[in-house]
């Protein structure tokens, strides 16, 4: 009895495995984002001028709605703002990268945010600068 079932179990996990490992990337299935642009230069600017911000637009271009799930910053200095709604295909929505000078060091600067959306693409956006 303990091995029937064993045996049942078993030929279920490789038919749901197999079912995973059958989707091809870029299928109707999942979200497929393009962003306009990926890094901004904040150029040179005084260390007490404040935040500085930059939009981050982007389309769906795929067949399914889009959302962003998770945004990673590299630096406690950075902040983002983003679409939490649903974004539908031909729709476009944002990520707006904040970079507060008041919380890092002088001299050159290139923060990153990884932006992950209900797809397997990671899309990097990226900020520089030189803080006086």
């Amino acid at each position: 009895m303990k091995i029937s079932i064993l045996i049942i179990l078993t030929a279920l996990l490789a038919a749901c495995g197999s079912r995973t490992r059958t989707k091809q990337p870029g299928t109707a299935q999942e979200a497929r984002i393009e962003f306009a642009d990926s890094l901004h230069d904040f150029g040179a600017f005084a260390a007490d001028s404040g935040v500085r911000r930059h939009l981050f637009l982007f389309r769906n271009v795929g067949a399914v709605p889009a959302a962003v799930v998770d945004v990673r910053l590299s630096c406690h200095c950075l902040s983002a703002e983003y679409t939490r709604s649903v974004v539908q295909p031909g729709d476009t929505g944002h990520v707006t990268l904040l970079f507060d000078g008041r919380q890092s060091a002088s001299g050159f600067f290139d923060k990153t945010a990884r932006v992950r959306f209900n797809s397997p693409k990671v899309q990097v956006l990226r900020v520089r600068g030189i803080k006086r």
